[in-house]
């Protein structure tokens, strides 16, 4: 009785996961339609929102790419069905006489691309399989 209570915990856990769409901003600093809404920090007086992700398909990560990037330089934010890590490096393209910090983050959340967070529905699925073992053991 105890595992079968765990294990519908982890499905439904996972099961929700999967069936809600997530909302990114989605921005290019490059975007002459809307100059200087996407820069690397999102402050409040800016006009765009997340919006859903629903036309990547299965799209369940937020992506930031700030620095060096479509030739140019300044931040993009994304949808993306991969989960693309979080580093940064120093790039130097041909012609270039600088090297030019370029950083990606990739989370997981709606609207979680406006700056770097952590991913955080694995710490909640290890705190609720936690909570449950440990009801179970008493």
């Amino acid at each position: 009785m105890k595992y079968s209570t765990l294990l519908f915990y982890i499905v439904f856990s996972v099961a929700i996961e999967l069936s809600l769409s997530i909302n990114c901003y989605q921005c290019s600093g490059s975007d002459p339609t809307q100059p200087f809404q996407c820069n690397e920090w999102l402050s409040s007086d800016i006009d765009i929102k997340p919006e859903s992700c629903d036309h990547v398909y299965g799209a369940k990560y937020c992506v930031k790419h700030v620095g060096r990037f479509e030739g140019g330089i300044g931040a993009k934010r994304f949808c993306s069905s991969l989960d693309l890590g979080n580093y940064c490096h120093y790039v130097k393209q041909p012609g270039d006489q600088l090297f030019y910090r370029t950083c990606l983050h990739t989370c997981t959340g709606d609207g979680c691309n406006s700056a770097y967070h952590s991913k955080p529905f694995s710490l909640v699925l290890l705190a609720l399989i936690g909570g449950v073992i440990a009801m179970n053991l008493t």
